[in-house]
This record gives C-alpha cells, structure tokens and sequence, in this order.
C-alpha cells in the first residue's frame, strides 16, 4: 500500500541524462543500508516509486518541462536498468501484479493510460479515458483510474467496463497525494476527498455507500481497505469505518496541529505516522501503536523532525522525516530501529518488503536496506 507521503519538493529540475542502473554518485554522500543508486527524472508533483514483482519504477520530467514525461524501471536487487519509456505530460504511476500504469495528459479532461509489461517494458494495451489518472488502484482484475471522473478498465487488455463522470456523492476530484484518494479490493472502489469516503459499486460505478461526518478538515490519508475495515485519516484524527456500510468503529485523534501522514496495519495494532509542526518549539513527529480494535494508544515513537512521507509494506512501516531520515520499524515500541539519513530532504518514498525507494528532488533513487 502505498502512499502520501510522497511529499516532494517543489519545482522541478534539469533532467541529467545517461540513465543507468547501481550509478556511483560520487557527490553525493552514501546513507548507510545503500544497496545501489542510479540517476532518475526529476519527480516533480509525479507518484513515488512503484514497486512490484521485483521491479521498481519511477517517472518524472525530463529536461525541466513538463510536457516531458520519463518512466523508468531497474531491478530491486541489482540495480540494474529494465526499460525506460517517455510521454508527454505524466499524470499518475502504478505497479500491481506484473504490471506498470502510466497515465498521460491528453485534451479536454481526457488521459490516455499505457501498461507496460514490468519486467520487458512491452506495452501491453494503451486506453484512453476521461478522466486526468491522477490517481489509480487495480483490485480483482480492474484497474481503476480517477481524477474529474472516475473509469474501471480490464487489466488483461484495457477495455473500459464502465466509467462515471460523477454520482451524488462526489465529483472524483484529487487534489493531492494522488495514491491515497483511490483504493479498491474485491468488495468496492473507496475514493476519499475533502468531506469524507465514498464507497463504490465495482459492478457499475454507482454508490454503495457514502461516510460524509459533520466535522471533517479533509481526508489525507486512506482510504486504505485491509480486511472489513477500511481506515481513513484527516483533520488530526484516525477513524476506522465499517467497510460492508461505512458506519464509525472508532476515531482518535491527535491533538491541535496534527496531521496524519501514514498508516500501517499489524495482526493487532495499527500504526500512524503523524507529523506536528507548532513553531517555534514543539516541531515534531510520531508513530503512535494503536489498537485496531478501538483505537486506544499502545505506544508512541517520536521523531526530532515532523514526518513527512511514510509507506506501508507487508513486512514493514518505513517513514521519512524532514531531515532527510528515513526510518523502518514493524511497532512503535523503545526497542532501537534501523535508520539512515539521506543527503537531502526533498524526496518521494517507496518501499517492497524491508527495501525502501527513494527518489530525490535532485533526480537520484537510493535502494536502501535497514543498516544493521
């Protein structure tokens, strides 16, 4: 699961040419736990690195436009490059079961959306739809891709089961972290904005069911869906929501000044990354352990620096702080956990397994392994 957390820096910058994978960048100091680096596009407002199969992939821009779109593949072990593809203006990127999704600008509200065999980097099928694919999930052999509309296409060879410029309950509009506001399993596609969850029919696009609270300062983390529980965090608070109906399990939140960045589920716990800047004095973050059966604080673990980015493995929680530290920890427990420090603080964030992606606002991606 991935996700926002993938704060980036602003702007973007000059694309250094000659790709290649396990790159030595001699002018930049190595973090600790390195397993290879490579030059990569610039991100920009791009997804973080995405991972599947082995295969991590990252995009951007290319020669400081953003007309110039760049995806780029390398093996998670070695390093060493699989493929690269350019477009126009990239929208959205997504890894799943074998598969790289690339979302493309194209005229009036429309984006043309290619997937790439990971591995070889053949294309496989090409589709437009019309909607932006800011933001994309696939569930169940459907991809779903969203942003002004939202279109359900088969994974196998891109034909559009259906699509739906809006229901009652929402217009599909994804204002940031674009890998958050969409999420899917077998059940339901779940969309999150800035009044709540919408919940949606996987059949037809139309609405199963609709989370909208009295008091919500816009979801900015989740949806994230892990068993009947579907997770969503915004306004300073936590709430688990019952995923047949959408009715409140529980809410916690976190105090003035909160914001969630990240959330982790275990076999009994859930972890949430958040991050709290109230200058001058108390700028800080937090990975509370809380129960996932009603919310209550187990434990917390804080950091000198606000979180700012955190991504969510089967194996492992990894977070990034605004000082460049990227942290691995499975429980927010006193027990000492890996981290290293990147050379920089403008970077997106990636992970599979305990290896964790980052790709920099400089244009480099560090394969990292908790240092030992």
């Amino acid at each position: 699961m991935s996700s926002r957390r993938s704060v980036l820096a602003t702007g973007v910058g000059i694309f250094s040419s000659g790709i290649a994978g396990c790159v030595s960048l001699p002018w930049l100091r190595e973090p600790d736990g390195t397993d290879w680096s490579a030059s990569v596009p610039e991100p920009g407002a791009f997804a973080s690195p995405v991972t599947t199969e082995g295969v991590v992939a990252v995009g951007g821009s290319r020669d400081g436009g953003l007309e110039n779109g760049q995806v780029v593949a390398f093996d998670t072990e070695t390093g060493d490059q699989q493929w690269e593809h350019e477009f126009g203006r990239p929208t959205g990127l997504l890894a799943a079961d074998g598969t790289v999704y690339v979302g493309e600008k194209r005229e009036s509200g429309q984006s043309r959306i290619s997937a790439f065999d990971a591995r070889t980097g053949t294309r496989r099928w090409r589709q437009t739809v019309s909607n932006h694919s800011s933001a994309m999930a696939v569930a169940n052999g459907t991809l779903y891709a969203a942003n002004g509309g939202l279109a359900a296409l088969e994974t196998a060879d891109g034909s559009v089961r259906w699509e739906q410029s809006h229901v009652p309950e929402t217009g599909f509009t994804v204002v940031a972290a674009p890998d958050d506001q969409l999420a899917a399993d077998d059940h339901a596609v779940y969309f999150g904005d800035a009044d709540g969850v919408v919940a949606i029919s996987p059949t037809d696009g139309t609405t199963t069911w609709s989370w909208r609270p009295a008091q919500w300062e816009a979801t900015a983390v989740g949806p994230v869906p892990i068993g009947d529980t579907v997770y969503v965090g915004g306004g300073g608070a936590v709430v688990a929501l019952d995923a047949t109906d959408g009715s409140g399990r529980w809410r916690t939140p976190f105090g003035r000044g909160a914001e969630i960045m990240g959330v982790h589920a275990t076999d009994s716990s859930l972890l949430v990354a958040e991050s709290t800047d109230n200058a001058p004095s108390d700028t800080f973050g937090t990975v509370y352990q809380l129960s996932a059966a009603d919310g209550s604080e187990r434990y917390e673990m804080r950091f000198d620096a606000p979180v700012t980015r955190a991504v969510s493995t089967t194996a492992m929680f990894v977070v990034g702080t605004a000082d460049g530290t990227v942290t691995w920890t499975d429980g927010a427990s006193f027990f000492a956990r890996p981290e290293t420090s990147l050379p920089t603080n403008g970077f997106g964030l990636g992970a599979a397994g305990e290896q964790a992606f980052a790709q920099t606002s400089g244009g480099t991606l560090w394969a990292l392994s908790p240092p030992e």
